[in-house]
């Protein structure tokens, strides 16, 4: 705010007012056009104000609660400064705007700082706000010269201005309201210095400054770019948050698949994900041939009455890492039920497939299983079936299925077709430790 040659002020950029100095002290008095600039900025402010408070309803975020407090304010301090115009005896009025004008700049700096955080301001910092109050309330008993107090109120508000910048571009949101609010605050920043500078000197030295627009139109602009670039640097918070909660949402989708289709036991798919196979491979072009190969451990039983069935579920498991080494990348292993296994071999035939399985008696021989400190030799029946497109393949896996435990009842007739010794001692009896 500065002198023209009438006497009078030019536009303050706390209040984005002219007020004009009566011959009064203390008195502040208001034209036509000033008193209509006042209430459209009201409007404007309480418009904000109110969208920032229904936001808060909804929006869990700590800066909007400083923000939504700081144009609550603002919007009570303009109606305080509209009816202390023209009234000597509401000076306390004037006292009270600059109490408000330094809430609204102490809460839009403390919103800036929990933007990155989304925490409150510890307590010794909101406290730094008292004395400010208390400097708000005290300025106007200070001088009879309005313009003194005013432009001293001016270098206040740039020092809250200028806060609030520096903090926001701490944050590196780098964000389209991240870019609108630091616009508007830098602008209201230049603002508060322009006038106030054009306040000390301007009026000696008859020199314009003027290094931002001013004019009533130009504040309205100013404030509300500010107001619309709090709520659109909100709304990119929340668009954040639920882009990251989507992104939490897949992951954990991902995995609950993986549960439902792999065996927990074994790390094999299971009956869901052959199914699942079936339904992917079938609306896909294209045939698919190969053959399946059914797995079935020999004397499991046994194993899990001599040694419990922690030593069961290893044996299992060691059958299940053998049939993956010999397998390729491509082929699919299954846990059918139980002890039993296939493998879907795509391009593959039987002849082929049952040649690269007999590895599997040889990796399985003497291993070491967890809670045994003697090595066991595990048996694996197995037999394969060619099927020539997918609507067989369940038919040959029935049919792998019956070949294998023919396979399994002639190994058991005739003990000779088993190379080395059995996969388990004839004495052995059931223990809880390991032997």
């Amino acid at each position: 705010m500065c002198w023209d040659e009438s006497s009078s002020f030019r536009e303050n950029p706390h209040s984005q007012l002219k007020l004009t100095l009566s011959v009064c002290p203390k008195v502040l008095t208001l034209d036509m056009d000033e008193n209509i600039g006042l209430i459209v900025q009201i409007s404007g402010v309480a418009l904000i104000a109110l969208l920032t408070v229904f936001l808060r309803r909804s929006l869990k975020i700590v800066a909007l609660s400083y923000w939504a407090n700081a144009w609550c304010i603002l919007c009570f301090g303009l109606i305080c400064l509209r009816f202390a115009a023209g009234q000597s005896s509401l000076i306390q009025l004037l006292g009270l705007y600059f109490v408000t004008q330094y809430l609204f700049g102490f809460l839009l700096a403390a919103g800036c700082y929990s933007l990155a955080r989304n925490e409150r301001l510890k307590s010794h910092f909101e406290f730094a706000v008292v004395p400010f109050i208390a400097f708000g309330f005290v300025l106007p008993f200070l001088s009879d010269d309005v313009s003194l107090l005013l432009y001293i109120h001016s270098l206040v508000m740039a020092i809250f201005f200028a806060t609030s910048y520096v903090i926001l571009w701490k944050t590196h949101v780098r964000t389209l309201g991240w870019h609108v609010m630091l616009i508007a605050i830098g602008l209201l920043t230049v603002n508060c210095i322009q006038y106030f500078i054009t306040s000390l000197i301007g009026a000696k030295t008859m020199i314009a400054i003027d290094l931002v627009p001013t004019g009533p139109l130009f504040d309205f602009i100013l404030q509300n770019l500010l107001g619309f670039g709090t709520v659109i640097i909100l709304l990119e918070r929340v668009l954040s948050d639920a882009n990251r909660a989507n992104a939490e949402l897949t992951v954990a989708h991902a995995q609950l698949k993986e549960l439902v289709h792999v065996d927990p036991l074994t790390a094999a798919l299971n009956r869901h994900a052959f199914h699942g196979y079936l339904r992917q491979k079938g609306e896909d072009e294209g045939s698919v041939y190969g053959c399946v190969g059914f797995f079935d451990v020999d004397d499991l039983k046994d194993i899990n009455d001599a040694y419990g069935h922690p030593v069961g579920d290893s044996a299992i498991r060691a059958v299940v890492r053998a049939i993956r080494d010999i397998i390729r990348a491509e082929d699919l292993i299954f846990r059918w039920g139980g002890d039993e296994f296939f493998v879907l071999m795509v391009g593959l035939d039987c002849e082929m497939a049952s040649e690269r399985m007999s590895r599997i008696d040889g990796l399985l021989t003497n291993i070491s299983l967890d809670g045994l400190k003697t090595p066991v030799t595990i048996r694996v029946s197995r037999a394969f079936e060619n099927f020539s497109d997918l609507e067989r393949l369940e038919n040959a896996i029935e049919k792998a299925d019956a070949k294998m435990y023919l396979e399994k009842e002639r190994r058991k007739a005739f003990p000779m077709l088993r190379d080395g010794r059995p996969a388990l001692p004839p004495s052995t009896k059931r223990s809880g430790v390991a032997l």
